[in-house]
């Protein structure tokens, strides 16, 4: 058994969450689009995890928090774009700096494979940054293959992101 639980978002996470995007904020955004200062708000969060919460309440995504045996978050986990036609949905997440390359992406990823397959879907879907070494490795070993590479996905410091589109056949 792992050190970590996985369960969905709730209402009341909103401290949780916001507390966990404040300590990471510089972290993730060395790699991902900034979120708006207006995001790092308890109003801003709670709204956040509303609309998150919509969206599962519609079959349109299914957001989860990762904890570890403290009941600290230590991380994200979503399928999100749900599309029950082509069965397909993409998946994200992020783990916090201090806990990253530990195995929690990877718990994470499993778990949203598992939680795909018992939606019945068919086909996930996963945006990794071209210099996201570590993502890209996570996403490998679980089944995730290159789909094509997407120029100018996100802003990051400036910079101009590119991205893989990945793939995993359920």
């Amino acid at each position: 058994m792992s050190g970590y639980f996985i369960r969905l978002l709730q209402p009341d996470d909103v401290d949780a969450v916001l507390q966990f995007e404040l300590a990471n904020r510089t972290f993730f955004e060395k790699s991902i689009e900034a979120r708006p200062a207006e995001f790092y708000q308890p109003d801003a969060v709670q709204q956040h995890i509303a609309g998150f919460l919509l969206l599962k309440q519609q079959a349109l995504a299914w957001p989860a928090v990762i904890f570890n045996t403290e009941h600290q978050l230590i991380g994200r986990a979503n399928l999100t774009d749900i599309d029950t036609v082509s069965q397909s949905a993409y998946v994200g997440y992020r783990i916090a700096e201090h806990d990253s390359g530990r195995g929690v992406a990877s718990f994470a990823l499993s778990c949203l494979i598992q939680q795909a397959r018992q939606m019945g879907l068919a086909l996930l879907f996963a945006f990794v940054s071209t210099e996201n070494h570590a993502s890209m490795q996570v996403l490998k070993k679980a089944g995730f293959q290159p789909l094509e590479v997407l120029p100018d996905v996100a802003l990051v410091r400036g910079k101009s992101l590119t991205c893989y589109l990945m793939w995993l056949k359920l």
